[in-house]
């Protein structure tokens, strides 16, 4: 991680830097030690006594309550190291609602039943599909299987012509 100067630290301090400049070292702050302690460096005795006139007195006590509650949060890290797991989670179990909902409707035994025998039966049975589903990912989930059920259909009636069953 690269660290910024005392120098660049006073420029930040006085306002000299340009905005897009502070907006990145100010998230640099929230996440590097190091710079932290060079920004806090940065202030002298003189600082504080401007800066005094500005805040209320109950400041120190309000700032350390403000601390204490985001003590209790977690870590950027940690949040970061756990996404893809819930991410997984999430996606396993979104997967496993549509699953229980095309078996509760009876899609998977209709799509067995319609591609049971022939070509035709699969464009029927696409259409009638059609008019219930017409779009979105339901649709894109019947056009991949119906083609991959017609592709079986084709390679065993090949088959049979061929005296290979």
């Amino acid at each position: 991680m690269a660290h910024y100067s005392r120098r660049e630290w006073l420029l930040y301090k006085d306002g000299l830097l340009p905005e897009k400049v502070r907006e990145i070292m100010e998230g640099h702050l929230r996440f590097c030690e190091k710079c932290l302690d060079t920004y806090l460096s940065a202030f002298e005795r003189q600082d504080e006594v401007k800066a005094a006139a500005f805040l209320s007195p109950d400041f120190p006590a309000r700032v350390a309550r403000r601390l204490a509650s985001l003590s209790t949060r977690p870590s950027p890290r940690t949040v970061s190291s756990t996404a893809p797991l819930a991410r997984s989670l999430l996606y396993y179990t979104i997967a496993a609602a549509i699953t229980l909902l095309l078996l509760a409707g009876g899609w998977f035994d209709l799509l067995a039943q319609g591609a049971a025998r022939s070509p035709e039966k699969i464009t029927l049975l696409h259409q009638n599909i059609e008019e219930k589903m017409p779009t979105g990912w339901s649709e894109r989930l019947v056009d991949r299987a119906t083609g991959g059920l017609a592709a079986i259909i084709n390679i065993k009636e090949e088959a049979k012509a061929n005296g290979k069953e």
